[in-house]
């Protein structure tokens, strides 16, 4: 009878310390792992392939880049226009391909402002060129043509404007000669001089020119 029962208090105190007994000293209790959220690598794609203008609408095609600039056509909705130019400025040009035997350069482009269209493809890369000037008439010769301190062919040749060179034209004489400027041009000189009026290759608001002297 004494034994039974001191076997089971024993039990019962070593069931009991058991329960009461906290965590050995030193022993790590498990917590949860902390997760740090990394930042997301954002990519932007380079644009490539042709730059092309997409009209939402009719717009206005000009004959040079400006807004005040002569109208050359329209592009209707939905049209998509390849762009070879840019001015730097907010316009891109074209070649229109119709024949153009007489013009050179950006004289051949026609012009679209960026805010009439939808841009698409590598438009980064277009080369920026210099354009026209509205308003302002030039002469580009089809072959070589002497400029003259006077309006006279007996007058000194000052500078010979060459093939696919070009030079502003301020008036005629009304005897046959023509004032140009060659500032505005590409020739690197600003001189003024007289070519002989039945040389002209005139390109731009060229209809009535000024009588000048």
């Amino acid at each position: 009878m004494h034994r039974g029962w001191i076997g089971l208090s024993i039990v019962g105190v070593i069931t009991i310390s058991c329960a009461l007994f906290p965590p050995a000293a030193g022993t790590d209790t498990p917590r949860p792992a902390t997760i740090t959220p990394t930042a997301t690598a954002t990519w932007t794609p380079t644009p490539s392939g042709p730059c092309e203008a997409t009209t939402a609408v009719d717009i206005t095609v000009y004959s040079r880049p400006s807004h005040v600039a002569d109208v050359f056509g329209v592009l209707s909705a939905g049209s998509v226009q390849s762009l070879s130019a840019q001015t730097g400025d907010g316009w891109f040009g074209f070649d229109p391909g119709v024949a153009q035997a007489a013009n050179i350069g950006s004289f051949r482009l026609r012009w679209v402002n960026q805010a009439d269209v939808s841009l698409s493809g590598d438009c980064g890369s277009l080369p920026v060129v210099w354009a026209p000037p509205v308003g302002v008439c030039f002469d580009m010769p089809m072959e070589d043509v002497d400029v003259h301190a006077d309006a006279d062919a007996a007058s000194a040749v000052v500078i010979v404007l060459h093939v696919e060179e070009f030079a502003a034209v301020l008036g005629i004489s009304g005897t046959g000669w023509a004032k140009v400027d060659l500032g505005p041009g590409n020739t690197g000189s600003s001189l003024v001089g007289w070519v002989d009026q039945a040389t002209l290759n005139m390109n731009g608001p060229c209809g009535s020119l000024p009588i000048v002297s």
